[in-house]
């Protein structure tokens, strides 16, 4: 901004760095107006003033002297020592200047430099007050907030230039100033939506506030997405009515104070709130667009059944140096008191005692499932109470019984008993950890955040409730925050989310005709004519809304453009309010649907085929199926399987962490055969899903009673003492605690939980420290215990580590402890990464690591064509061999395929690497079954080359190739069979 003659420029917080070269001064001086050391601010013609608390007994004098010529720049003063050594801007200097670029209002005008300022004059004038006070400043923000809706409202985006999407954003910096802060996020939000995706990605962070504003990322010009932009018109029109109200002399409600303008709010302002016990559900970092680090804890309180939040709100300078907020994870808060800020739900907390801290039990998480809402009915009731108020959040806290997950298409919904479900989110992360947290457990609730995504009713899950072999669990779900919404989405894409959804025609008609109102508000009210309202109206009477179509009709017939803007506005919330309900929960016929084995539950529509393992893959590989279907076909496949042959061929079968259910189901009833192909399994070198599956037999024959169970019990105990693994370790105890729980009555059962709680504390305090510790030095240990600790209850903490760590090698070292522990969840996430090594090398290095140590059959294709595209073969290679036998056949299938590989020394390797039998025994299968083909020769060439890894393999094979070719003529055969001789020894080289 200019200023005018013998004044001092404004200075907007982004452009202290443009007049302060020195960031760590900047730093200094940032800390020191944050913590309140600057006293007397005042200005008098170019020059800013005040005094600054220092290690004297004396404040120091600061000021500041402004001039445009030749350049805008501002000379710091100072009386403080840092000032003898010539700095061009020392700390106290960087604060005044801090405080003019945040709040010029606070600087009072003076008639002469106060005493003493450097520079200044040595007597002291009368001082006034700026003639601009507060009140006046937000009245003078809030008319030009309505100014801008009125003329974009009137002549829509079309004329709209760069030069005026930078006076939205200068606009924005001032309302902000003016602490009108919702008015300056949405004009932000719209800046950034104008400009398109650049800015909408950098705006992502603030923007989830407002509904649509986060579809900025989406924006592009020439193709405005129509809703997302009604949606901040709505919003900035309807907030610049309520706050002119308010400054007339209306009074604001506490809770649309903090939401509009903001306050400091004292603990006198606080409410007292006492008696709580309060549960963590979800604990989340997140920095916003603006750099500040936000630590919070979600609460729920078990004797209200309300919802809490404590945060640390730090700029992210000061965040590095400030003891982290803490997570009370695991823990439960009894009688806790403290006090609440004014808000929404989930009411923000500042704690005065914590209460009685103590383990979070089978008893507090039954507590929970009291208080949870008791269907999706009736969050789905609070949800649009939430909605009456116009200026709520967006989202509102919610704990809701659920029954099932149904999986429709990409999208899951959320089941209650009545059959009535409630939408998740598309979003593939959500998917990733919902099926991590859901396996091998039954679901009882969720707790997160509901609201609207692409007009329908969406629940965002934070945590959930759920039962497994142990009892009832707390698993976190996803990072709060972590993932970003989905936007509004548009035209067709809005009715194939709807349709997909299940959504109502009427709901699809009444979004569609909300559409159109969105973009005719874009194209501008000037151009609301009958023939755009009438058609439009006649659709809303349809849906029985009379009052709604008598509304639009009305519009066109008011002259003015400007008249027709509010009452536009009102008829576009009504809709959304109508739209609300009508794509409210859809119901799921149980009937219909088939339970997924892996994942009790979660259901889906009943298949009319069973397909194969391997064309699962490829339609899994080519997103057109979900892991749930993926799971109910392998399931139906493997179960279609005869006892024996499953027996015979534990590779590939016992390979898939997909079958490892079915597999136990049905070699439970197997008895010693069931052992046998257990012990089988456990005593291969490498394949480590085969020996995890091989647990989960020796878990189920044990349960399921007969002569054979004494031996699968002992066989677990021996794994369970001295496997070298640590994933099957942990396996191995958690299947005896099963056992124990389930056959140990009283005391029994007591003790199998007193030692579980014991580990579980263990792994809370790691999980915390994991979390939440300021540097990745400490995650990075805590990551380390915790995977040493070889515990299964870690996997939630190391998934979030993997996902959301904002360390790039805490990340890695995660995946790599996730596979030490055999998560076969994250398979899928690993081969998606591999599959992506021309975009994110070190990210596919990763993958590679992590896919040979778990040894599941799903990562081997990905992996080989890696191998064959020459990626860090040695790397591959090492994986590719660290799958056991189960590689050795496609291994080989590709080489044949590619003989070119053969030439690579690292192929050659991995066949080296691998047991001598198992390679010779796939050479000679592969000589009886091509012997006899045209091409024989040059496939029997090859067979020599790869058996040369190994001495007998080599003998055997030369041995049947010659068998093979005795008596074939032809100069090719010829040739063979004399390499072959060589081989054995018959003919020596250079005969």
């Amino acid at each position: 901004m200019s200023a005018a003659p013998g004044e001092v420029q404004r200075v907007g917080a982004g452009e202290l760095r443009a007049f302060i070269q020195d960031a760590g001064e900047l730093k200094k001086g940032t800390l020191l107006y944050d913590g309140g050391q600057l006293l007397n601010l005042a200005r008098h013609e170019n020059k800013l003033f005040c005094e600054a608390r220092g290690s004297g007994a004396s404040p120091y004098k600061v000021t500041l002297v402004y001039s445009d010529a030749p350049a805008p720049g501002f000379k710091g003063r100072c009386t403080c020592p840092a000032r003898t050594f010539n700095t061009a801007f020392c700390k106290h200097a960087a604060a005044l200047l801090v405080a003019w670029a945040r709040a010029p209002e606070s600087f009072v005008v003076s008639d002469a430099p106060p005493p003493g300022a450097p520079g200044g004059e040595t007597a002291r004038k009368s001082v006034k007050k700026g003639s601009a006070n507060a009140p006046a400043l937000m009245k003078s923000g809030v008319e030009q907030v309505s100014t801008l809706v009125r003329e974009l409202g009137v002549a829509g985006v079309a004329a709209i230039g760069g030069d005026r999407i930078e006076q939205l954003e200068k606009l924005a910096e001032g309302l902000r100033e003016n602490r009108l802060r919702r008015l300056s996020a949405r004009t932000l939000d719209l800046a950034a939506l104008l400009r398109g995706p650049a800015a909408g990605a950098h705006q992502a962070a603030g923007a989830h506030q407002a509904a649509g504003a986060h579809q900025a990322a989406g924006a592009r010009r020439g193709a405005l997405p129509a809703v997302a932009y009604a949606n901040l018109m709505a919003d900035l029109l309807l907030t610049a009515r309520k706050l002119e109200k308010h400054l007339a002399g209306e009074p604001l409600d506490d809770r649309h104070v903090e939401e509009l303008v903001g306050k400091t709010w004292k603990a006198s302002d606080r409410k007292p709130a006492e008696g709580l016990t309060l549960v963590e559900y979800a604990f989340s970092t997140r920095t916003t667009s603006d750099d500040y680090v936000i630590r919070e804890s979600r609460f729920l309180d078990l004797e209200s059944g309300r919802h809490f939040s404590e945060k640390q709100i730090l700029p992210a300078f000061m965040a590095k140096r400030s003891d982290p907020k803490r997570s009370f994870a695991g823990e439960v808060l009894a009688g806790a008191r403290a006090t609440t800020y004014p808000g929404y739900p989930p009411l923000r907390v500042d704690f005065s005692d914590l209460g009685d801290k103590r383990p979070l039990d089978a008893g507090a998480l039954e507590a929970m499932l009291a208080r949870a809402l008791p269907d999706v009915g009736a969050a789905l009731a609070a949800l649009q109470e939430h909605r009456k108020d116009v200026f709520a959040p967006d989202l509102v806290p919610v704990a809701v019984r659920i029954d099932t997950l149904f999986a429709r298409g990409a999208r899951l919904s959320a089941v209650d008993d009545k059959g009535e479900a409630l939408h998740l989110p598309d979003d593939a992360a959500l998917e990733e950890r919902l099926a991590g947290s859901l396996r091998d457990a039954r679901l009882r609730a969720l707790l997160g955040d509901v609201g609207i995504d692409a007009a329908l009713p969406t629940l965002w899950p934070l945590a959930a409730v759920v039962e497994g072999p142990l009892g009832l669990e707390l698993r976190p779900v996803i990072e709060q925050g972590a993932a970003a919404r989905s936007g509004p989405l548009e035209g067709s894409a809005w009715n194939a989310a709807a349709r997909e959804a299940g959504a109502s025609p009427a709901a699809i008609a009444l979004g569609e005709v909300r559409e159109e109102l969105a973009e005719a508000l874009a194209t501008g009210l000037t151009g609301l004519s009958a023939r755009v309202t009438d058609p439009l109206a006649a659709r809303l009477r349809d849906l029985r809304l009379e009052k709604q179509a008598a509304l639009l009709q009305g519009l066109p017939q008011r002259p003015a453009p400007a008249d027709r803007l509010d009452d536009f506005i009102k008829l576009y919330q009504v809709l959304e309010m109508a739209l609300v309900r009508l794509a409210g929960a859809t119901h799921i016929d149980s009937a219909s649907t088939e339970r997924v084995p892996t994942y009790e539950s979660v259901t889906v529509a009943r298949p009319d085929e069973t397909l194969t393992p391997d064309e699962v893959a490829r339609r899994r590989a080519a997103g057109e199926m979900s892991r749930y279907v993926a799971a109910v076909h392998h399931a139906r496949y493997y179960a279609s399987l005869p006892a024996s042959e499953l027996v015979e061929s534990i590779f590939p079968i016992w390979a898939d962490g997909t079958a490892t259910p079915t597999i136990a189901r049905t070699f439970a009833p197997l008895g010693a055969e069931a052992v046998a192909a257990a012990e089988k399994a456990l005593t291969v070198k490498a394949g480590r899903v085969a020996k995890l599956t091989a647990v989960r037999v020796l878990e189920a024959v044990v349960l399921h009673g007969g002569p054979a169970r004494a031996d699968a019990a002992a066989m677990l105990g021996r794994v369970a003492e001295h496997a070298k693994d640590a994933g099957l370790r942990a396996l191995a105890r958690d299947a005896l605690d099963v056992i124990d729980a389930k056959q140990a009555a009283g005391p029994g059962g007591e003790a199998v939980r007193a030692r579980r709680a014991a580990r579980m504390e263990r792994v809370q305090e790691l999980a915390k420290a994991l979390g939440a510790a300021p540097n990745k030095e400490e995650r990075g240990e805590a990551l380390k215990a915790l995977a040493e600790l070889g515990d299964l209850s870690a996997l939630p903490a190391l998934r979030r580590a993997f996902y959301a760590d904002a360390a790039r090698n805490v990340r890695e070292e995660a995946a790599y402890a996730l596979a030490q522990l055999g998560d076969v969840e994250m398979v899928e996430t690993f081969v998606r990464m591999l599959a992506s090594r021309g975009e994110d090398e070190r990210e596919a290095k990763i993958a590679a690591y992590a896919l040979g140590y778990l040894g599941d059959v799903r990562g081997l294709s990905e992996l080989l064509s890696a191998y064959a595209a020459g990626y860090k073969p040695g790397i591959v290679a090492d994986a590719i061999r660290a799958f056991g036998p189960v590689a050795l056949a496609p291994l080989v299938d590709l080489i044949e395929a590619r003989p070119e590989i053969a030439k690579r020394a690292a192929a050659l390797d991995a066949l080296k690497k691998m047991d001598e039998a198992a390679v010779a025994g796939c050479l000679l299968e592969r000589v009886e079954a091509r012997r006899g083909d045209a091409d024989f020769p040059d496939k029997a060439q090859l067979y020599l080359k790869l058996a040369d890894v190994h001495p007998h393999s080599k003998r055997e094979v030369a041995a049947a190739i010659t068998a093979a070719l005795a008596g074939v003529e032809g100069k090719e055969a010829q040739a063979v069979v004399k390499a072959a001789q060589r081989a054995l020894g018959v003919v020596k080289r250079g005969k």
